[in-house]
């Protein structure tokens, strides 16, 4: 059994209840689509359609197959997948299975994998031949005399021969089983790391139907709705919206496996699209398609943005291209804690991070001037992280969830996130450990000190700005560092952007770095003019 930390029996008994959790396993929900919609389009990946029916009997194919090989409910089956119908099977039948699914985001490599696999003791992992350039079969194959657990790697190569081999014997013999308990873990996802190494987050069924029912209720989704989902598949957005939320709904998911505004804005048009969630990126990317083609979008309804900072500019602008623009705050341990809907003022819309979703309770804790740190708890809060070392800081004692942001709630209720404890760069949505980069960059032998801070990006919210002290001031050029990290196999979503050569940093007398001086240094030089900017610090290298 994976540890958890479960809500009291107190707060158990009331989203009981409350109706919140309805003790029904993910599975049931696919089996109850196949069985009202069979010939209904479940998911649309470019070319291909695949309906309910053909998605319930390919994961029961391949749950088959892995039941046959000795997964159980206490096993962990990774997968490091593109947005593809493959990538749908595969955690639905580890849904069927009652096993526990591991979403592996695609940016990871070497580094990373090693640590995921092998904390989480993943039996079987699922993975393209090649992805994004990058020879993953062979990566896997590198891994394999560290991850003695790890005692099956299926490549998307072999897909039609894991299926073809299913007997109806061993169909039957998985049937026979009993369904899982909606408590227990259905899923471990790994945050992008607030901490050197990612954390791993747990969710049962409970959590991740509520989360995704209260996503139904709130924006008043039905079965005439289509999901886009741009967003990876291994990531928590997209474990929910193409993973989890189209089987509640009996609905169809457009994936999108490689980002591209012009593709993107196709596939909302041709096939409907009325709700997505996605970070700022994307929202920034499809309103200028839109504008450039000067093509309208009637089918949107929704469009929900968090992950990254959203300006209150672009969410105005997109709201009046596009349709009805809300953000949304939560994380990878409560996917949605606060929204808006259409019926709330522009302000809330588009100025806030929303109102709570009751039964979700949110608090500013220790606020000063109105400001403190954001904690909440509720139906859809995970179950604490594979690591159990990790839950006394991550928790208060009355069960709620220390997230490290700081907020204010303003007249109207809504929460504004204005900062974060945590020393983080949140690019794209996807948090980036400033600790770990810098550990990784001070080991370059001509860096003798190194902070690295998030800087404002007009595209992905934040950028890593590196701060290098060097030996003899040699220079240091941003592709150099590129080729450095690279070769130490870390993500590049992790290397920075931004390289500034500098004689000295900022300390306090006791020779702590002041991050928040080059914090502010980064955002006071984007706010003016290049030539006018104040060179308090000797900038070398940017891109």
């Amino acid at each position: 059994m994976l540890p958890t930390r479960p809500p009291s029996a107190d707060l158990a008994h009331s989203y009981r209840t409350g109706g919140q959790w309805n003790d029904r396993p993910i599975g049931y929900y696919l089996t109850r689509a196949a069985r009202m919609y069979p010939d209904a389009v479940a998911v649309v990946d470019g070319e291909r359609r695949v309906t309910f029916a053909e998605i319930d009997r390919d994961a029961t194919r391949v749950a088959a197959a892995l039941h046959a090989r000795g997964v159980t409910s206490d096993d962990v089956v990774s997968f490091q997948l593109p947005n593809c119908v493959e990538a749908v099977v595969v955690f639905q039948a580890v849904m069927k299975l009652g096993a526990v699914a591991n979403p592996i985001v695609p940016i990871y490599r070497s580094r990373e994998l090693r640590f995921i696999l092998g904390q989480s003791r993943a039996k079987v992992a699922f993975v393209p031949a090649e992805l994004r350039g990058v020879d993953v079969d062979a990566m896997y194959r590198d891994l394999a005399d560290d991850l003695p657990a790890l005692e099956l790697v299926v490549s998307l190569a072999g897909w039609d021969d894991l299926l073809d081999r299913v007997t109806d014997e061993m169909i039957s013999d998985l049937l026979s089983r009993t369904a899982p308990s909606a408590d227990e873990v259905c899923l471990l996802l790994y945050t992008s790391g607030t901490t050197a190494d990612p954390k791993g987050a747990l969710h049962s069924h409970n959590t991740l139907v509520y989360e995704n029912s209260s996503m139904i209720e709130w924006f008043g989704l039905n079965e005439t709705d289509v999901i886009f989902n741009p967003s990876p598949v291994t990531h928590v957005t997209g474990v929910n919206c193409a993973l989890v939320l189209p089987f509640l709904l009996g609905t169809s998911v457009v994936l999108q496996q490689t980002w591209d505004p012009a593709v993107a804005l196709s596939h909302i048009v041709d096939e409907h699209c009325s709700f997505m969630i996605f970070s700022t990126p994307f929202l920034r990317g499809l309103l200028d398609e839109a504008e450039s083609a000067q093509v309208s979008t009637p089918s949107i309804r929704y469009i929900v943005c968090g992950g990254a900072d959203v300006p209150d500019t672009l969410t105005a602008a997109a709201t009046t291209r596009l349709g009805t623009v809300v953000r949304m705050y939560g994380a990878t341990e409560g996917p949605s804690v606060t929204t808006a809907d259409r019926w709330d003022s522009s302000a809330v819309r588009q100025k806030s991070d929303g109102r709570p979703i009751a039964p979700t309770e949110v608090i500013v804790s220790n606020g000063a001037g109105g400001v403190g740190e954001i904690l909440w708890r509720g139906p859809d809060t995970f179950l604490g992280y594979l690591d159990p070392t990790l839950n006394d800081d991550a928790f208060t004692d009355d069960g709620f969830f220390r997230t490290g942001d700081l907020g204010r709630f303003d007249s109207d209720g809504a929460i504004h996130v204005v900062g974060r404890i945590k020393d983080i760069i949140n690019r794209s949505g996807e948090k980036i450990s400033a600790h770990d980069v810098e550990n990784h960059l001070g080991a370059h032998p001509s860096v003798i000190e190194v902070a690295v801070v998030a800087g404002p990006d007009s595209h992905t919210g934040e950028r890593g700005c590196a701060f290098v002290v060097t030996r003899d001031r040699r220079d240091l050029t941003l592709d150099e560092v590129h080729r450095f990290l690279v070769d130490r196999d870390i993500a590049v979503q992790k290397i920075p952007e931004s390289i500034f050569v500098v004689d000295s940093l900022p300390k306090t007398v006791s020779g702590k770095v002041q991050k928040f001086a080059l914090r502010n240094w980064t955002r006071d030089r984007a706010a003016v003019p290049a030539q006018m900017a104040a060179m308090t610090f000797a900038a070398s290298h940017e891109r």
